[in-house]
């Protein structure tokens, strides 16, 4: 059967129509980097903190080192008929180890009951006691979008009020709920290509109004294959810090002035797109610069070296 020049063209044409509608020139080479929640699902992950602090007052070193470690269970239900979707996150495990000057506090939640070594110190147990109890629910709408916490108030509730009142600014509801949507930011929702990068301020809400804002450049570098799995590579480089802080009423010492710079700073997320799910997420940066004290109605300034790692990782998948 002989076809026409004409009709050549027009299904050439067609087939390029098609080809364009499939496979949009713009999505081309482009992937989604954020992970689409997976229903019916649990993961468990291990995370590692490790943070050193070098204060240095009137030439004195005050060195202080903490490492904590956790197993922590997140258990995803049903999508609910307006596509909502509700987290619950479990602690299974909790250490951590603090050194300070002349001596070692330490948890773990297997031994819940040992006290400190100073009665004065105890009341830090007390909220470790209370986080390693801890079940947290996110609700999440139908976009992925953390919209709420629940079980936040309870964890703090039975402590003792000079203690839950220098934490709250770490573990109000709405405190947390801003720490996971500010989380959960890092990752763009839009196609990006090998080599795209953009920037994201990460803050970390510490005891009596402090906070740390970070701000990084992410770099999407391709795939990489971890055993079976195939992880989609996020790089990043820290490049500016700040401290702050709003301190509650009463609060004996204050940050009144401070100037940090990032001295080094790198991380890697790594994504399971097909298990929707962040596989590990890691970084160290150092922070180094001057602060102005407020002690008890005294000014002092001094000088701060502080080093933050963290690393998280997926511990097994269950459906």
């Amino acid at each position: 059967m002989m076809t026409s020049p004409m009709c050549s063209r027009l299904s050439h044409a067609l087939v390029w129509a098609l080809a364009i509608v499939v496979f949009p020139p713009a999505i081309q080479g482009q992937v989604v980097l954020k992970p689409k929640l997976q229903p019916k699902t649990t993961r468990l992950y291990n995370s590692e903190t490790n943070t050193k602090q070098i204060l240095t007052l009137a030439g004195m070193d005050i060195e202080t080192k903490a490492t904590q470690f956790t197993i922590t269970e997140e258990t995803l239900g049903a999508r609910g008929a307006d596509g909502s979707l509700r987290l619950l996150e479990t602690i299974r495990k909790l250490q951590q180890e603090i050194t300070l000057p002349g001596f070692t506090v330490t948890f773990d939640s297997s031994n819940p009951g040992k006290k400190a070594p100073l009665p004065q110190l105890e009341p830090m147990l007390d909220l470790l006691r209370a986080i390693s109890k801890a079940k947290t629910t996110l609700v999440h709408n139908k976009l992925d979008q953390v919209i709420k916490v629940e079980g936040i108030s309870e964890l703090i509730k039975g402590l003792d009020p000079a203690v839950r009142k220098n934490f709250s600014t770490q573990f109000g509801p709405e405190i947390v709920l801003a720490r996971w949507k500010n989380r959960n930011q890092r990752i763009p929702s839009k196609p990006v290509r090998i080599g795209d990068k953009w920037e994201h301020t990460s803050v970390m809400d510490l005891e009596a109004g402090q906070k740390i804002r970070i701000k990084r450049r992410f770099s999407y570098t391709g795939t990489v294959k971890e055993g079976p799995n195939t992880l989609h590579r996020i790089t990043s480089r820290s490049l500016e810090a700040t401290l702050s802080q709003d301190a509650p009423e009463g609060s004996p010492t204050k940050i009144t002035a401070s100037k940090l710079k990032v001295a080094k700073g790198t991380g890697e997320i790594l994504v399971d797109l097909e298990h929707g799910i962040i596989y590990s997420d890691s970084d160290t940066t150092r922070m180094t610069g001057t602060l102005t004290l407020e002690v008890n109605g005294m000014t002092l300034d001094g000088r701060l070296d502080l080093t933050i790692a963290i690393n998280r990782k997926v511990d097994s998948l269950q459906k």
